[in-house]
């Protein structure tokens, strides 16, 4: 069987092709077939104008007919299409949409914060240990989901409106990061040896330059310290040729760092652990799985 996830993020649209294989003891469930990305930042226009411009409008349209081809092109047998931050925040979301199931065949499901960071937490949960405290962090283009989790039980969960993009284009108003910094230090406070795990594409390319030639999936909040600190001082063009960074993450991937360290620094966080395979893509994947293959 054959399932696929398109995620509608605020910085890029990702679709992720995979079938399922028998589920023999230590074998993953699912193999991948093919994983497209493409860069539409839908945020740019959502966050500023709470509206999507026809420039972004016929460059979505262009990435949803492609996945469409593909989609059939590999006989998938289910998919499921999420849109997150950008697309609620849209006057035009919900007929952009529309427009899209209309011309397409397409189904796009707008999903709330709190779907989205259930999705989420479906990718990581396999990783959790009993008598452990973690601390799950989702730093997407618009919104940040986060989930305290302590003896494998979730404890609480949270979305903000609080993204890259949405930083990046200044959007984000200084009481969204008051509230974000109280919540985090009286949910964490009491949590002993927590440790964070973080997703989305953005930590996890940050987790192989930290760890580079290597690898390891850990790292700590010092060298991320480190990481933010250098490549705030590269220019973007130098974070394209030296990082070998397409251009719509090396603009962000500050942001993206500092984003995280402030939260780590709230909850008091050294360790910090950026799993391959987790997010909503994946979460969405785990989703269809269990409704249609298992």
């Amino acid at each position: 069987m054959k399932l696929a996830a398109i995620d509608i993020g605020s910085n890029a649209v990702r679709l992720q092709i995979v079938r399922t294989v028998e589920n023999d003891p230590g074998q993953e469930p699912i193999k991948k077939l093919e994983f497209v990305r493409i860069p539409v930042r839908l945020g740019d226009d959502a966050f500023k104008d709470k509206h999507i411009s026809k420039d972004k409008r016929k460059l979505f349209l262009k990435a949803m007919a492609a996945y469409k081809f593909m989609l059939d092109a590999f006989e998938v047998d289910h998919y499921m299409a999420c849109a997150t931050s950008a697309m609620r925040e849209a006057k035009n979301g919900e007929k952009l949409v529309q427009l899209v199931q209309d011309t397409l065949g397409l189904k796009i499901h707008i999903i709330n914060g709190k779907k989205e960071s259930e999705l989420i937490l479906n990718s990581v949960q396999h990783l959790f240990q009993k008598n452990k405290n973690y601390l799950t962090i989702d730093v997407g283009g618009g919104s940040t989901e986060m989930t305290l989790i302590s003896n494998c039980k979730i404890i609480n969960s949270v979305s903000f409106d609080l993204g890259t993009v949405r930083a990046f284009d200044g959007a984000v108003k200084e009481k969204t990061w008051q509230t974000i910094e109280h919540w985090v230090q009286h949910k964490t406070n009491g949590f002993e040896n927590m440790e964070a795990i973080v997703t989305s594409g953005t930590i996890n390319k940050i987790a192989h330059l930290i760890n580079e030639g290597t690898s390891d999936t850990i790292f700590t909040r010092d060298q991320l310290k480190r990481f933010h600190r250098k490549v705030s001082k590269m220019s973007v063009q130098e974070r394209i040729e030296q990082l070998k960074l397409n251009p719509d993450r090396a603009d962000i991937i500050d942001v993206s760092a500092d984003i995280y360290l402030r939260i780590l620094n709230w909850a008091g966080i050294d360790t910090i652990q950026a799993p391959a395979n987790t997010g909503l893509k994946d979460g969405i994947l785990l989703h269809l799985y269990n409704k249609h293959a298992k």
